[in-house]
């Protein structure tokens, strides 16, 4: 098994195995930035190595974790943050800005509102290309941040009970993260209204996956025995029609009373940004832990661009990485 070199668009392109690997080195990223209760933060040699950020829609997380990421692993950045000031502009293609910019680092980092880009991207380009969301399709690395935060909590990830809630239909975290617990044998729900319910293609593959969804638009009656409620969004730059948003808008909050009704140990997972979805009150729940989840992308994303660049092997950080041994 190597990831040097491959490019992440699904996250089925990885195996279970591979990404269980992501995650242990993301563990040993975590402790060499000083996370554990005795860790120290660890130097890092200069990397000679160059991360583009390709991103043709607006992003704060994740943009700037994958920064971090490469600047904490040693790394420079050359970064296009914004399409209006690049030759799409002026009518370039995908694939020409892929050759021309793959040309200029060493591994690439895109978001675009169009599904399929990424792949396009990643034809095109000579470097290994990561998908950090094509339009309403899919957000694999998102997906890698909530499970090394799913198992820090509960210990595995296999056979977890998890509910998915909010824009199932344009949600690309779910589109990502349903596929990836059907595979590690989770029963999943999922919860929203009828005209957001997670699309035909993402349920036919999560059943054919070995999983069998349940569908409910009622987020009080599926709190029953999660072990995780995965809340997510409106997604409102997806609609055509404002008024539809707002039809939708507010249709779930988690709040104080519904957290009363949780199980005790079910955790509260959320992508961010929130608007309304989740209650401010519930912040300091122990269960809400989607600021934890949110910090957990930098080891993540440090660990997924090393093992693709190959500064780092499969079983463990390597001195040639230039982080010291955990």
């Amino acid at each position: 098994m190597t990831l040097t070199g491959r490019s992440l668009v699904s996250i089925l392109d990885f195996s279970n195995e591979e990404v269980l690997a992501v995650l242990d080195i993301a563990e040993q990223m975590a402790d060499a930035l000083g996370w554990g209760d005795e860790a120290e933060t660890q130097p890092v040699a200069p990397l000679d190595r160059i991360l583009a950020t390709l991103f043709f829609e607006p992003s704060t997380r994740t943009r700037m974790s994958f920064e971090s990421a490469m600047l904490r692993l040693g790394g420079s950045i050359i970064s296009m943050a914004d399409a209006r000031s690049s030759s799409a502009a002026k009518g370039e293609s995908l694939a020409d800005t892929a050759r021309i910019v793959s040309s200029y680092c060493d591994i690439i980092v895109t978001r675009h509102p169009e599904p399929g880009s990424a792949q396009t991207i990643a034809e095109a380009a000579s470097v290994p290309v990561i998908n950090a969301g094509d339009g309403h399709n899919e957000h694999p690395t998102q997906t890698l941040t909530d499970l090394f935060c799913l198992r820090r909590h509960k210990g595995t990830l296999e056979g977890l009970k998890v509910g998915l809630c909010g824009d199932l239909k344009y949600g690309r975290t779910v589109h990502s993260l349903a596929p990836a617990l059907a595979r590690f044998g989770c029963e999943l729900t999922f919860i929203s209204p009828p005209a957001l319910e997670m699309p035909e293609e993402v349920t036919e593959k999560v059943q054919e996956l070995g999983a069998e969804p349940r569908v409910t638009d009622n987020l009080a009656g599926a709190l029953d025995d999660l072990d995780m409620l995965y809340m997510t969004r409106i997604q409102q730059e997806r609609f055509a029609d404002p008024a539809e948003y707002e039809k939708y808008k507010g249709i779930y909050v988690l709040d104080r009373r519904l957290m009363n009704q949780a199980p005790e140990d079910m955790i509260v997972l959320h992508p961010l940004p929130r608007v309304d979805e989740i209650a401010p009150e519930i912040d300091d729940d122990p269960r809400a832990v989607y600021f934890e989840q949110a910090r957990g992308g930098v080891p993540v994303r440090m660990a997924l661009i090393a093992l693709l660049l190959g500064i780092v092997e499969e079983t463990g950080i390597s001195k040639r990485s230039g982080l010291a041994e955990p």
